[in-house]
């Protein structure tokens, strides 16, 4: 049976991964205005990239014990907290004493929350979790496509950025008070020697994982080149004006809504594994017309076809490698976080110092690299179902 069970917990767990999408999302948009306002140069600007890392990395390696210790649902119930404080001191920050901080609290938060809600879902949803996984990416993109969306909307009105990205901090904390007090659901603590369907297996994680887990170091700089990068790019080869390139990239978000909408439905039909090659094709060819365009119409539209390659490369990237861990759930989600958390921040950074130096054009092979490395290992390691 491939169809999710959508149950409370389940749309919990939904929302929840999209309040940090959002946030992603609208961080692409507000990035670019961030260094007009702080008078940052790219590189500069990027060390927000890096600080980023440093959140996502620190969940990897806190989660999986963190989980252990106080159960999973407990630690899903912290994590929105911590990652709403986050936002909020981002949005109040006017230098980068606090806005540097602030980036990686709300990453740590939010990575936090990713990689328990899909430990979660892998193991609550069985067949169905490579269904389920693409459906709460979907429902991510979907909403999440809103947030450059209100960012262009909150210059062009005169209220600036900063509204738009508060939207999510209130958010997951309402989500909190619909949760309620019953975190067990979602897997409680393993006390002493006690063994629960919730934990992970012993052992090390198999040498598959980390094929999968190198390709998902590939996808996570694409997506977070584009999502950082990309409007500097309609700016500067369109023509763009700020608030105009600030919405406009919220084409590649609707891209990545299409993509994980219907393949959530395409993922119960089709081998997930043939499914996620074709993605990385088609982000990579999307993107390849993206990057030698200059009309302001076709950059809008090939970068809606990149978003649609990238819409599975982290929903069905993660359960190729949960399979993978073959029962290590949280410890593979953790070194997800850390390996994404790294390439997160580290091909954004790249890209930002290498724009300094040449152009964010020249920079931007970074992206047709990384897609290319991660074609060749899935084409060669295929990750057998469940």
């Amino acid at each position: 049976m491939r169809t999710p069970v959508r149950d409370k917990t389940t749309w919990v767990s939904y929302f929840q991964a999209t309040c940090f999408a959002w946030f992603v999302f609208g961080f692409g948009a507000t990035l670019p205005l961030l260094r007009d306002d702080l008078h940052l140069s790219a590189t500069t600007a990027s060390l927000h990239s890096v600080f980023m890392a440093i959140g996502s990395i620190t969940a990897g390696f806190t989660g999986g014990p963190f989980v252990a210790r106080v159960g999973r649902g407990r630690v899903l119930q912290l994590s929105s907290i911590v990652f709403s404080t986050g936002v909020v001191l981002y949005c109040s920050g006017h230098s980068l004493a606090v806005t540097l901080p602030a980036v990686a609290l709300t990453t740590f938060g939010g990575s936090t929350i990713i990689q328990a809600t899909a430990a979660y879902l892998s193991n609550h949803q069985g067949l169905a979790a490579p269904t389920a996984i693409s459906e709460m990416h979907a429902l991510a993109a979907g909403l999440g496509i809103f947030a450059p969306v209100l960012v262009g909307l909150g210059l062009s009105l005169g209220v600036g950025w900063k509204p738009a990205m508060l939207v999510t901090a209130v958010s997951v904390l309402v989500l909190e008070v619909v949760r309620g007090k019953n975190t067990n659901l979602y897997g409680p603590a393993t006390h002493g020697e006690h063994e629960s369907s919730h934990h992970d297996v012993p052992g090390p994680l198999p040498r598959r994982f980390w094929w999968t887990w190198a390709v998902m170091l590939c996808t996570a700089s694409t997506e977070f080149s584009m999502l950082l990068w990309a409007s500097d790019v309609l700016r500067i080869q369109g023509g763009l004006g700020k608030a105009a390139s600030a919405a406009a990239l919220g084409c590649v978000v609707g891209g990545m809504f299409v993509g994980r909408f219907f393949g959530s439905q395409l993922a119960i039909r089709i081998n997930s594994e043939k499914l996620f090659l074709g993605s990385l094709v088609l982000a990579l060819v999307g993107f390849l017309g993206f990057w030698q365009s200059h009309s302001p119409i076709l950059l809008m539209v090939l970068l809606a076809v990149t978003g649609l390659g990238m819409s599975l490369h982290f929903p069905l990237g993660i359960d190729r490698a949960l399979r993978a861990s073959e029962g290590r759930q949280d410890r593979a989600s953790g070194f997800i976080s850390v390996g994404a958390g790294f390439a997160s921040g580290a091909a954004p950074f790249a890209l930002g110092a290498w724009a300094d130096h040449t152009s964010v054009h020249t920079a931007y092979a970074i992206v047709p690299i990384a897609l290319t490395i991660a074609v060749l290992i899935t084409s060669r390691i295929r990750i057998p179902l469940n």
